[in-house]
């Protein structure tokens, strides 16, 4: 387990920035005072089952998407966080070995992992969570930035 975890951590270096500088490219909303952000997100996602052994980069992928950091798209109770801190935890292998695990399901393949983790709300359309506020989460997305249910 001690390879997975110095895998993840030396290949996904979190980086605490301000969404604005994250390398997003503004984008005119005719005039709107909330300009649409998009960045690069870069996410984890299990790309075989490790049936034997241990994880290597023929079981985990690092991917880069395009996310969209519009206010307007964002659903009702929904809030965009960028990611601060992950748990690498010794149960996630159970959930990357193809064979049913005691307590979580198989993580699907090809889709973005979840851990325990925390981020901080950078745009928020929920009356619960405001911009700045910190949110822990069990299934956090293993993604630079995302949209989760507030």
């Amino acid at each position: 387990m001690m390879s997975f975890t110095i895998i993840l951590y030396v290949s996904f270096t979190i980086r605490r920035r301000k969404w604005e500088m994250a390398g997003g490219e503004a984008i005119d909303n005719g005039g709107d005072e909330n300009p649409t952000v998009v960045v690069e997100s870069r996410e984890w996602v299990l790309s075989a089952y490790a049936t034997v052994g241990v994880l290597t980069a023929d079981h985990l992928k690092l991917r880069t998407r395009k996310l969209s950091l519009d206010l307007h798209l964002i659903l009702n109770d929904h809030v965009a966080v960028v990611l601060l801190w992950v748990s690498v935890d010794p149960y996630l292998w159970e959930r990357m070995n193809g064979q049913e695990a005691f307590y979580f399901s198989q993580f699907a393949l090809d889709e973005v992992i979840v851990t325990i983790g925390i981020g901080r709300v950078i745009l928020s359309r929920s009356s619960k969570l405001s911009k700045g506020d910190l949110v822990i989460s069990n299934f956090f997305p293993f993604s630079e930035y995302s949209i989760v249910a507030a």
